[in-house]
C-alpha cells in the first residue's frame, strides 16, 4: 500500500529529508500541468513548479494536516501563478509556441510522427481548441475546470484551493463548462457534418 502524504510529510518535519523526494516525484507534473494550463506559457509554469516545492522545502513546519496535502500544494501553486500573473498587469498569454517557430515548441503536445492519421490530427486539433477556450475563461473559473477536469480534485478540495464557498465552487464548474460548450459548439458541429 503506497504511504499517505500526510504521512510522508510528517516523517519530512521529523527530520527524514528523503522523504520530500517521494512528494517531488509524486507530484511534479501534475503541478507543472496545472501551472502551465493556468498561465499558457512553459516558461512561466516551470518557474512556478519550482516555486512551489522551494516553498516546500523551505517551509516544512508550515504543513498542518488540516486539509489534503495535495489541497494545500496545489494551494500554493494558485498562488504562485496569481503572482505571476499580477506581475503581467493582467496579461494572460493565449499563444502556444509553435514547433515551426525558432526554438519554440506547442507546449502540451507531444508528436508522434509515426501515427499522423486522419483521427490523430482531429485529435490535436480539438486539444488546441480545448485549450485555447480555456485560456479564454476568466480567471476563477479556468482554475475550477482545469482542478476539476485535469487533476481529479473534489469540489471540496477546489474550495479549499481557491478559498471559497463549495456553492461557489459548483458555480464557477458549471459556468465554466456552459462557456466551453458554447466556444466549442461549433467545432463539434464541424466533426459531425463530415
Amino acid at each position: 500500500m503506497e504511504q499517505r502524504d500526510e504521512d510522508i510529510m510528517a516523517d519530512y518535519q521529523s527530520g527524514n529529508d528523503e522523504a520530500i523526494t517521494m512528494i517531488f516525484e509524486r507530484y511534479k507534473h501534475s503541478i507543472l500541468n496545472f501551472s502551465l494550463r493556468l498561465l499558457g506559457n512553459r516558461a512561466d509554469a516551470e518557474d512556478v513548479t519550482s516555486e512551489v516545492f522551494l516553498a516546500l522545502f523551505s517551509k516544512k513546519y508550515v504543513f498542518q494536516p488540516k486539509a489534503k496535502f495535495s489541497t494545500w500544494l496545489f494551494t500554493i501553486a494558485r498562488n504562485s501563478c496569481i503572482d505571476r500573473i499580477r506581475k503581467r498587469k493582467g496579461f494572460v498569454a493565449t499563444w502556444f509556441p509553435s514547433k515551426n517557430s525558432e526554438g519554440g515548441f506547442e507546449a502540451w503536445d507531444i508528436e508522434d510522427s509515426s501515427d499522423l492519421s486522419r483521427e490523430s490530427l482531429a485529435k490535436k486539433e480539438m486539444a488546441k481548441r480545448v485549450r485555447d477556450s480555456i485560456q479564454k475563461l476568466p480567471l476563477e473559473q479556468k482554475e475550477a475546470i482545469v482542478l476539476r477536469e485535469y487533476h481529479n480534485q473534489s469540489y471540496e478540495q477546489i474550495a479549499q484551493i481557491l478559498n471559497c464557498t463549495l456553492e461557489k465552487t459548483k458555480i464557477l464548474i458549471f459556468r465554466a463548462r456552459e462557456q466551453l460548450r458554447e466556444d466549442l459548439s461549433s467545432f463539434v458541429t464541424e466533426g459531425q457534418n463530415e
